[in-house]
């Protein structure tokens, strides 16, 4: 195989160490910020800049930062609009898959409190490590709950499709396995006191399976200042979007849409009775 080839091909059948270095050569070659290396962990990464750092289970997501994890995560932050909240120090950010966290590193160097959901366990870890290492006790509750949000508490069929953050309760197309898994209600998990800092933000991203996870919510919902949701075709087999049941739903409960990025299709809604400033 020519070396060249060999560098910016396909290189998914390589040891992690080889991987790596290859990887980190082309970064060099082509002036990216980052550099990528195997960890302890099975299966995790790290990904440095100078700045930051951010730990990956999916060896292609190292690319997302090649311009810089902290401007790959506030990338994310706005594809929710979320970088028009104004002052959010001393707010708390739900998240709802919430994948290796990297929203976690938005909220926290803005200053905001951190509850993170994910299913996926890989993915979990690597937002344990992302967000909450610096913990000392699992009592203080500062770790991924790795449960699924829905709108009953039961046990269900989670279909994992992991290396394209496709994962989902609702059965999707060419989906990699499929485990049972503990759903849960958001208002069994959170109470309105663990929502009193502000502003409170709800960012749902649920693979079509967003209407749910609202609905789970129940009276809990009216606590939060801001929902940003992905409502993008995702929902089955049939790649539906969620926008029409998750806008009923939101609406009813006194929100209204503010910002909306129709390329990806997420949307913020802004609680009616909030009294945080937004940046129009």
């Amino acid at each position: 195989m020519p070396f060249t080839e060999l560098i910016s091909g396909n290189r998914n059948w390589l040891s992690p160490k080889l991987y790596c270095l290859l990887t980190n050569l082309e970064n060099l070659i082509r002036s990216k910020a980052h550099r990528f290396h195997p960890t302890n962990h099975k299966g995790v990464y790290v990904v440095s800049d100078p700045t930051a750092k951010l730990h990956i289970c999916r060896r292609r997501r190292h690319n997302r930062s090649k311009r810089g994890i902290m401007r790959g995560v506030g990338k994310l932050a706005s594809d929710y609009s979320l970088n028009r909240l104004g002052q959010v120090s001393g707010g708390i950010l739900v998240d709802r898959g919430a994948n290796v966290g990297e929203l976690g590193l938005w909220a926290r160097s803005s200053g905001m409190n951190y509850i993170a959901f994910e299913p996926e366990d890989l993915e979990a870890t690597c937002c344990d490590l992302n967000n909450f290492s610096s913990y000392t006790t699992v009592a203080e509750g500062r770790t991924t709950h790795r449960l699924a949000l829905w709108h009953t508490s039961t046990t269900l069929e989670f279909y994992s499709k992991p290396a394209s953050a496709d994962s989902s309760l609702i059965q999707m197309a060419a989906f990699v396995s499929v485990k049972k898994i503990k759903a849960v209600r958001l208002d069994e998990m959170l109470t309105a006191e663990d929502l009193v800092s502000r502003p409170a933000v709800f960012k749902v991203e649920a693979e079509g399976a967003e209407p749910e996870v609202l609905r789970g919510a129940g009276e809990l919902l009216k606590c939060f200042d801001y929902v940003a949701v992905d409502c993008g075709p995702e929902r089955g087999i049939e790649k539906r979007h969620t926008f029409i049941e998750t806008h009923a739903i939101l609406i009813e409960a006194g929100f209204m849409p503010v910002a909306a990025n129709f390329h990806r299709v997420t949307i913020l809604w802004r609680n009616n009775r909030s009294t945080h400033h937004f940046e129009a």
